[in-house]
C-alpha cells in the first residue's frame, strides 16, 4: 500500500508467476476488492518477468517485472 497523507493511492501485489490463469484470476480479484474499498487509484502487480498493462474488472492494473522495480 502507498499512501500520500492518509489517502491510498497505490496498491502493490506480488505473484511471481502470472501464466496461470487461475491463479492471476485469484490475484487480480483480490487486489480489485482492495482498490475499491480503499479507493485506490493505481495499482500494481511486481512479477517475476511479465510486463504489462491490463484492464481487469473495470480497473487498470500495470505488471512489472521485480527487476525492472527495484531499479525503479
Amino acid at each position: 500500500m502507498v499512501k500520500e497523507g492518509p489517502k491510498v493511492t497505490q496498491l502493490i501485489q506480488v505473484c511471481w508467476n502470472v501464466e496461470d490463469a487461475r491463479t492471476k484470476d485469484r490475484e487480480l480479484r483480490s487486489l480489485v476488492k482492495g482498490m475499491e474499498e480503499l479507493k485506490a487509484s493505481r495499482s500494481l502487480v511486481v512479477t517475476e518477468g511479465y510486463e504489462a498493462e491490463e484492464e481487469f474488472k473495470g480497473a487498470r492494473i500495470a505488471f512489472v517485472p521485480l527487476w525492472k522495480w527495484l531499479l525503479g
